[in-house]
C-alpha cells in the first residue's frame, strides 16, 4: 500500500538486503561500505523474533534488532537507508520502543554494540535508547577506525 505510513514489521534477509543495498544514511557510515557483504550481512542479521524492519511505501528504509551473543548478552543493530531521515521521529520511536520491548520479552540482560569514533548522531542515538559509553575500542572498525562500546544493562 501507498500510504507514506510507516509499518513496523519482522525482519527478513530480504529486507537487510534491500537496505544494505541503498546508501547509507550518514556520509560517515559511507566508509563501511566497501566491507559490506550485502547478501551474507543481511542474512546474518536474521534471528527469530529479535529484529524488525520498518517499512514505507512497501520498501524496507530500517531495520533494528538483536543477535545473541551468549547466554543473555546481545549484540545491538541498526541499519537505515538514506530515506530513514523522511521519518525520523517516527524511525526513532519505533527503534525505542521495541528495543526494549525485545529485550525484556526475551530475558535479554545486556545489549551492547559499537558505534565508530566519528559518528556523533549515532553517539546521540545510542545514549537516547539508554546505553552508555563504555570506553573506546581502538583500531575495531572495518577500516580500522577507533569506535566506542556502548552498553545498557536490563
Amino acid at each position: 500500500m501507498m500510504d507514506n505510513m510507516l509499518y513496523i514489521v519482522p525482519y527478513t534477509k530480504e529486507h537487510g538486503q534491500i537496505i544494505l543495498s541503498y546508501q547509507m544514511n550518514h556520509k560517515i557510515l559511507e566508509a563501511d561500505r566497501h566491507y559490506i557483504n550485502v547478501e551474507g550481512d543481511a542474512m546474518n542479521l536474521e534471528e527469530a523474533n529479535l529484529a524488525f524492519t520498518g517499512i514505507v511505501n512497501n520498501k524496507p528504509i530500517f531495520a533494528a534488532g538483536m543477535k545473541m551473543i551468549w547466554g543473555q548478552v546481545a549484540e545491538g543493530w541498526v541499519i537505515a537507508s538514506s530515506d530513514m531521515w523522511k521519518y525520523p521521529l517516527g524511525v526513532a520511536k519505533a527503534i525505542k520502543k521495541d528495543f526494549a520491548r525485545v529485550a525484556k520479552k526475551h530475558n535479554i540482560k545486556r545489549v551492547q554494540t559499537a558505534i565508530r569514533k566519528d559518528f556523533t548522531k549515532g553517539q546521540r542515538f545510542a545514549e537516547w535508547l539508554g546505553l552508555e559509553n563504555e570506553g573506546l575500542m581502538r583500531h575495531y572498525g572495518f577500516d580500522g577506525t577507533d569506535q566506542y562500546r556502548y552498553a545498557r544493562i536490563f
